[in-house]
């Protein structure tokens, strides 16, 4: 909207200046009219020149401000379905949490009832910690607030623990890991926090038997990581998109896969504050396959 603004005042102030200067051109060339045709007729010219030019330029302002204003509205629909996924997000783990709380108040349970309630009222927090700090992040991202710390990031130790964990939770998943590289150089939390974006998005899109291939090589002073699933895949129109803030595809009210639309907006950002690229392709047979290109100087 700021931009926006700024064109429109651009535009305006160059309309006032550019009526002031016909205006002292038709009277200079009232003044004209008993001078020769030549000189008439290239101020005349002239003036024709300057509108055309003025007429292309409102045109292409106006175009350009068209296209703000479409955005806008667009960013507006991504938030009110944002605003509708918060809503169940916070709803979801809250209710699950308050249903444990109540069960254990109200009955006597044996012991392994009770471990299984509470490791339930767990997986319920933990899925609101993440999504909390997803709202914090995208909000500190958007006000330049993270600045990442050169870190020696023990990658492998990490992996080995997060699969580990993941195949508790996915006892049904099938993961395969190549990681050649022990440690990279990165910030801790931005990297733990793009491969746990990555995974967990795998494995939401993949459904029950889902199958993730995670490879980590060094090529030169590159680290390329790549994570793939076997799911439905992205289609091609999508890939760009999927990287937005607040972007999701289909309608909020539908949609059955839980999610914010911020965990590849923030994955994106943190691979970019470290000066790194990430990119969306299909895997094959099927599925989709993100390529990340980190600088790490052996």
């Amino acid at each position: 909207m700021t931009k926006s603004k700024i064109l429109i005042y651009l535009l305006a102030f160059y309309v006032l200046l550019q009526f002031i200067w016909w205006g002292y051109q038709i009277i200079d060339l009232g003044a004209l009219a008993d001078q020769s045709k030549e000189d008439t007729s290239r101020r005349i010219l002239m003036i024709i020149g300057e509108g055309g030019v003025f007429i292309l330029i409102l045109m292409a302002g106006f175009w350009k401000i068209q296209q703000s204003i479409g955005k806008e509205i667009e960013l507006s629909k991504r938030q009110n379905n944002f605003m509708l996924s918060v809503t169940h997000e916070l709803k979801t783990p809250l209710t699950s949490i308050q249903l444990v709380l109540q069960t254990l108040m109200k009955r006597k349970l044996k012991e392994e009832d009770k471990e299984d309630l509470l490791s339930k009222a767990l997986s319920a927090n933990q899925r609101l910690a993440v999504l909390i700090d997803n709202i914090l992040n995208a909000s500190r991202l958007e006000n330049d607030g993270f600045k990442p710390k050169s870190n020696v990031f023990p990658l492998n130790s990490f992996l080995n623990k997060t699969i580990e964990d993941l195949r508790k939770t996915h006892p049904s998943a099938v993961f395969n890991v190549d990681s050649q590289l022990d440690c990279i150089t990165a910030d801790t939390y931005m990297i733990e926090t793009i491969f746990n974006n990555l995974l967990e998005n795998a494995l939401k899109y993949s459904g029950e038997a889902a199958q993730i291939e995670v490879s980590v090589q060094q090529r030169n002073h590159i680290c390329h990581i790549v994570i793939a699933d076997q799911g439905p895949g992205i289609p091609d129109e999508e890939k760009d998109k999927i990287f937005e803030k607040f972007y999701r595809v289909g309608n909020e009210i539908s949609r059955s896969k839980k999610g914010s639309g911020l965990g590849l907006f923030i994955t994106k950002e943190f691979i970019e504050l470290h000066k790194g690229q990430i990119r969306c392709e299909n895997n094959v047979p099927k599925g989709t396959k993100f390529i990340i290109e980190l600088p790490n100087e052996k």
